[in-house]
Formats: structure tokens, C-alpha cells, sequence
């Protein structure tokens, strides 16, 4: 059951997250967007045209699930220009209260390339994150965006890397969107160095359940079903793997 936060708790904390991307350098410019849910029927969205380091709680805006302003902006903002890819999330997941779109620098590095994060390397980022998927490509801002993170939304989906653009985060709340998204950029971060050294270790069928169990007793949702004992995890991963050079 989707939980709602007060109105004014929404805008203090978007404001927030909104600088903590732009300290991290998560969102050059006025690159990124945020949203939470205030209701079945409405959201809080980020405006376009700012910078996300130095939002106040007015320049935020009330939409209604078609990105309609609820009514006109006070300071005259208009609504970020990549609120479709939002409303594609919550259409799909009623779950989801809250979500990201950013350009941490790593992360979208492997979007560039078409690279999902591969399976079975690092734990953290199978409790966590689980399959990052890469939505196709389409042109930013346009409703061809919008489909194509919707295919890439899955039951499971926490994040996902969309080709050639960025990252977007899903979350039960703005903060955990935003600490699945600092996880996804240190993510892929650490792989990008794994893979200078060389190819990293892969873990087993059973080291795999045991994560996938562990995930379960939290409480977190992954529709992977236990691997079998001979499962070639690697294979799942190829696009990562055959960049890496043979491990010295």
C-alpha cells in the first residue's frame, strides 16, 4: 500500500535530494527530475529549467496524472519537460511513490554503451538494485521516452539505465530512490575499475540463491527464480564480460 507524504514534507525533501544530486554531480546544469506521489490522482514534480542544487519548496509543481498543472504556478514554472517518463513508471507500479531521473556520470557511461549491469558480481548491488535493465533509446522529452522506460519497468524494477541518455530510480519514497540511485552510479563506478584489473569473479548458483533468499526475508521484491546448479551466470552478462580483459 502506496504511503503519502504531507504535502509540505514532499517539497522540504525533493529540494533536498535535489541538491544532494547536484553536490554529487549527479545532474549537471539543469539536467534531472524528481517526483513523488501526494495522492491516487496527483504528484509534486520538479520544475524545468533549474538547476536542481537551488530549488525552493515554491518553485515545486502539483500536477495531476496527465501532467496537468493542478493549477497555474505561482512563480510561473512549468512542469519538468521529462514528466512522461514518470508517469510511465507509476502507470506500471502502483508501488512506486517516487521517482528519479538523473546522469550520474558511471552509470550513464554504461547506458551510453547499452551495458545492463551484469548478474552475479557484486552483492550489494543484487540486494539492492537486482536486474538494471537498458530501456531503448528515444528522443528525450518526447512521448517515445515515455514507452520506452515502460518496457524496460518491470515488477522488479528498481532502476534502469536508459540508452544513450541516463538513469532513472524508483522508489517507496523519494530517499530510497535517491539511495538506490547513489548505489547504481557506485555501482557501476566500481565495475568500470573491476574491469581495468580484469574479469571479475562471477558467483555461483548457490552463492546467487543465497542472496536471492536474503532478499526475500527483507521483504524485497526479485522475480528471478533460484538459479539451477549448473546455471552459467556469466552468460546472462556477456555485454560486460567481453570487455574485460583476461584477469592477470
Amino acid at each position: 500500500m502506496t504511503t503519502y507524504l504531507d504535502p509540505d514534507q514532499a517539497r522540504h525533501t525533493l529540494c533536498d535530494i535535489g541538491r544532494r544530486m547536484w553536490q554529487r554531480g549527479f545532474c549537471a546544469g539543469n539536467e534531472g527530475n524528481l517526483s513523488v506521489r501526494l495522492g491516487p490522482d496527483r504528484l509534486l514534480c520538479t520544475p524545468s529549467l533549474m538547476s536542481k542544487g537551488f530549488l525552493e519548496p515554491d518553485d515545486l509543481c502539483v500536477i495531476d496524472m496527465h501532467g496537468d498543472l493542478v493549477e497555474p504556478h505561482p512563480r510561473g514554472r512549468k512542469r519538468t519537460s521529462e514528466i512522461r517518463l514518470h508517469l510511465a513508471a507509476y502507470a506500471k507500479r502502483d508501488d512506486v511513490a517516487a521517482v528519479i531521473h538523473a546522469h550520474p556520470p558511471h552509470a550513464t557511461a554504461f547506458a551510453l554503451l547499452g551495458i545492463p549491469l551484469p548478474q552475479g558480481v557484486y552483492p550489494e548491488a543484487e540486494l539492492f538494485l537486482g536486474r538494471v535493465p537498458v530501456a531503448p533509446y528515444a528522443t528525450p522529452g518526447t512521448p517515445d521516452l515515455a514507452v520506452a522506460v515502460a518496457s524496460a519497468v518491470a515488477p522488479d524494477t528498481q532502476a534502469l539505465l536508459m540508452a544513450s541518455h541516463g538513469v532513472m530510480c524508483l522508489g517507496r519514497d523519494p530517499g530510497d530512490a535517491y539511495d538506490k540511485l547513489e548505489i547504481l552510479d557506485a555501482t557501476c563506478r566500481i565495475l568500470t575499475l573491476a574491469q581495468q584489473l580484469g574479469r571479475p569473479h562471477v558467483l555461483d548458483a548457490q552463492q546467487m540463491n543465497a542472496l536471492l533468499a536474503a532478499k526475500r526475508a527483507f521483504g524485497q521484491t526479485d522475480a528471478r527464480p533460484d538459479f539451477p546448479p549448473d546455471a552459467d551466470i556469466p552468460a546472462l552478462s556477456r555485454d560486460y564480460f567481453d570487455r574485460c580483459p583476461p584477469t592477470p
